[in-house]
Formats: structure tokens, C-alpha cells, sequence
């Protein structure tokens, strides 16, 4: 997310303006991954890889998240996102029906890109769910659309709703309730393991994992 989406001149701005951000780390013995796996993310899941690694929370003054986010997202997919919070941001009494809504819009998406299936035409022509989505790169790799992106897309909404469907009844939900126990897609993360010289978890691909809650450790 810092190499890539938050390095990004649009993110950048849209978060500077809108919000305040700020990075910390939730458990002691964070580890820095080396790049030759930032390199398989980026190259194999350019879009999405909502792991539970890392997990950007939209927060209130009061510390009550409205909405928040497990993993990577490409810039573009990240600046959908931070228009449905904008959109939560402006409704500050109606957050469970602004969920639903962002819920319902992001089913018509999965349904958008059923429909394409995996054909190669709408990658090659630059037409359907992914028209919307422009080039990124991580250091010298520039990403170009493959027929795969259309299935690690559906994996960014899906999460997604997960996400907005689990904070429709409520609205928001403390922060200190959420930190350590939210929604992602795979396990992987460069946390400290719970046992001493326990070896660190690998990536995995988002597209077979099934999103679920989990605590971390």
C-alpha cells in the first residue's frame, strides 16, 4: 500500500485532503517483507490481495470505524473505495443505509463481471469492468489488464461487501472492538508469529480464500 497506492499523486491527494492519516503498527515484531514479495503481490494480484497483513480503517473523531479495508488495493480500486467512504462521511446518521446501498452497487459489479466471464475480448478492448481501472506500477513493473484481473477484481467487491453488509445494522463499530478482529481474505502477514522462532506466514492467492473474520495474534 505505501510503495504503490498511497504513493499515487490521486490517493495522495484525496487522502491529505479528506483525511488524517496516520500508520502504526497493531502488534510488536512487525516485519518488513522483502521485495521479492511485494514483487508477487503486485504482479500477481495487481488489483486486489485483501490479506490480512495490513487493514486501513476510516475512522470518526471518536474513533468509530464506518468502514475499513484488509490488504492491497490498487490505486484506482483504493479511490472507489474512499468515494463510498466520502459518501458515509456525508451521512453521518444514515451509515447503515449508506451501507446498504454501497453493498447493492457492489453486487451489481460481481454481477457485471459474471456476465463478461473470462473473455478475453473485454480485456483486450478496454471495455467493461475494467475500463475504469488505469495502469499502475511498482518500482520499474508496469501492470497491463489480463484475462486474471477480472477474477481478482470480483475478489476486491466481494470483500467489499462482506465488509459494508457486516456494518449495515450498526453503522460504525469502536475501533478498539475492530482492530484486532476484522474481515480479510487470507492469512497472510509479517506479524510476529505466537510462537518463538515460528516461521512467518507466505502469501497466498486471494482468489481461493474465503473471507472471514479472524483475531489477530
Amino acid at each position: 500500500m505505501r510503495t504503490v497506492t498511497f504513493s499515487n499523486a490521486k490517493v495522495a491527494e484525496q487522502v491529505n485532503s479528506k483525511f488524517i492519516p496516520v500508520w502504526y503498527n497493531r502488534g510488536q515484531g512487525f516485519h518488513n517483507c522483502e521485495k521479492s514479495t511485494e514483487q508477487w503481490i503486485f504482479t500477481s494480484n495487481t488489483e486486489c490481495y485483501p490479506t490480512k497483513n495490513i487493514c486501513t480503517f476510516f475512522m470518526t473523531p471518536d474513533l468509530e470505524v464506518v468502514d475499513y479495508v484488509s490488504g492491497y488495493y490498487a490505486p484506482d480500486v483504493f479511490l472507489d473505495i474512499l468515494a463510498g467512504v466520502q459518501k458515509l462521511q456525508a451521512a453521518p446518521k444514515s451509515l447503515g443505509k449508506v451501507h446498504k446501498e454501497i453493498s447493492a452497487e457492489l453486487t451489481k459489479r460481481i454481477e457485471e463481471l459474471k456476465a463478461v466471464g473470462n473473455n478475453p475480448k473485454t480485456v483486450a478492448t478496454g471495455t467493461g469492468p475494467l475500463a475504469p481501472y488505469g495502469a499502475c506500477s511498482y518500482e520499474k513493473i508496469e501492470h497491463k489488464h489480463g484475462v486474471p484481473c477480472l477474477s481478482i477484481l470480483n475478489e476486491a467487491f466481494r470483500y467489499r461487501k462482506e465488509v459494508h453488509d457486516s456494518l449495515a445494522d450498526h453503522g460504525s463499530v469502536p475501533f478498539d472492538t475492530v482492530q484486532h478482529k476484522y474481515k480479510f481474505g487470507n492469512s497472510f502477514t509479517e506479524e510476529a508469529p505466537a510462537v518463538a522462532d515460528a516461521p512467518l506466514s507466505k502469501p497466498q492467492s486471494p482468489v481461493k480464500a474465503t473471507v472471514r473474520t479472524g483475531k489477530s495474534k
